[in-house]
């Protein structure tokens, strides 16, 4: 019997954007500019954005501002603040439940932590892609492995809610580094992930690579099955995986199919059968792909406890 796990109800993100706002350097696969399409925001954007969201979301049980796209603890500190200030006035008005963003593991120190967790921020993603030092260097990341570790055991040190972005199928990708990064999980135990699997954007390093002949791109069948792997490793340690794939645009090429999450959890579900799994107790969210899988095998069964 295997069990998968997902998130709890997910409260309403109200994002604003901050493209490559923060970043010292640009990492061999980002362009955070052609994937929000979006300038550097005021701290008046984001009252807009929080005013627009809420006029027209439905009610969920927390709302929370995110932001996302740069580094937000590499900001300069008067402009970090800025944005926090902004922020906590809708915490303290009721109108948002909590803050959280998204930031580099090498710009997490004891001081920074402390500074989000005493305004308001309950969550902060850090952007791992790999825990292999061999790919972390192709990625151009600017840190290491260790740098991943320390962030993670501070901000939970913290009392701050941890997330980790990984990405797959990254070109100079082994099998070798997806099974480094599963086995870290073990360790790093975050409250939740993202999967981004390798999109080649354009005006980006790798892109160029890509386009010279320099690096050569995996097939996705090859992709999915490397997500599925890091999937799986997270359901066996029961880590929410919350989102598989980058969001649809016109920048973003669509080489994957566009219910993603769905054939990933569907892949796994078929890898487990095919290793000889026949009950599965899943998610209400995921029995499509439960649904797909069993056209391929009959004989799995869906439990419900």
């Amino acid at each position: 019997m295997f069990k998968f796990v997902a998130a709890k109800q997910k409260p309403l993100i109200i994002p604003v954007f901050i493209p490559h706002l923060g970043c010292k350097r640009q990492c061999a696969f980002c362009n955070q500019h052609d994937v929000t399409g979006v300038s550097e925001p005021t701290p008046e954007d984001v009252g807009n954005a929080v005013k627009s969201y809420l006029s027209w979301s439905k009610p969920r049980e927390r709302t929370e501002i995110s932001f996302y796209g740069g580094t937000f603890t590499a900001l300069p500190r008067e402009k970090m603040m800025n944005y926090i200030r902004k922020g906590v006035e809708f915490v303290e008005n009721g109108s948002v439940d909590a803050l959280r963003c998204s930031t580099r593991p090498d710009e997490i120190d004891e001081e920074r932590a402390e500074i989000l967790k005493n305004n308001c921020f309950e969550v902060v993603e850090l952007g791992v892609q790999s825990m292999s030092e061999h790919l972390l260097e192709k990625m151009r990341r600017g840190h290491d492995a260790e740098t991943v570790y320390k962030s993670v055991e501070i901000l939970k040190k913290c009392g701050i809610s941890v997330g980790l972005q990984f990405m797959t199928g990254f070109p100079y990708e082994t099998d070798e580094d997806i099974e480094i990064s599963c086995d870290a999980l073990s360790i790093l135990r975050p409250d939740f992930i993202r999967i981004y699997p390798f999109v080649p954007l354009k005006n980006t390093p790798i892109g160029r690579e890509i386009s010279s002949g320099t690096a050569q791109m995996y097939g996705v069948g090859t992709i999915l099955e490397r997500t599925v792997t890091l999937f799986l490793a997270a359901m066996k340690l029961e880590i929410p995986v919350i989102r598989i794939g980058l969001p649809q645009s016109g920048d973003v090429p669509g080489i994957y199919p566009a219910n993603l999450f769905q054939v990933v959890v569907a892949k796994a579900i078929s890898r487990l059968a095919q290793e000889g799994e026949t009950e599965f107790i899943i998610p209400d969210n995921f029995e499509t792909s439960f649904n797909m899988a069993k056209k391929e095998f009959q004989s799995i069964n869906l439990l419900n406890l």
